[in-house]
């Protein structure tokens, strides 16, 4: 993962089936259904694997809820504490993302959502090489 850059984004929608149209007549990206039984929640192509940033469309729970992007880390809880030094505020603390690793959410000093990511450790197979 590629860290302190944005790796992933998200995108709050009343009616997202029709706000995924728009982006998709737009700009072209593709939408797909995410299996999450606690959420409506779709993922977001936005081009070639390895070469765009992946994002996610939502129902909102909020009328206020903006945009945010995420940013690759690799010690989450030193950024959260810089984060908050720096004057940053949290809004949704540190959690975890099933399969994928932890998330914090944040406002910065002017009220912009940012959100630090830690990918999970990607799995060694036990297999040995011969």
């Amino acid at each position: 993962m590629v860290t302190k850059t944005i790796v992933h984004f998200e995108i709050p929608a009343k009616d997202p089936e029709t706000l995924s149209k728009f982006y998709s007549d737009v700009f072209g990206w593709k939408f797909e259904k995410a299996p999450m039984a606690e959420m409506d929640y779709w993922m977001i192509s936005t081009g070639p694997r390895g070469k765009s940033v992946p994002g996610g469309m939502y129902r909102k729970t909020q009328p206020d809820e903006l945009p945010r992007n995420y940013i690759g880390v690799k010690k989450i809880d030193q950024h959260i504490e810089a984060f908050k030094n720096a004057g940053g505020r949290e809004l949704v603390g540190k959690r975890e993302v099933p399969d994928m690793g932890l998330a914090f959410i944040g406002a910065d000093p002017e009220g912009n959502l940012i959100a630090l990511f830690e990918a999970k450790a990607p799995r060694r197979s036990t297999k040995r090489r011969k």
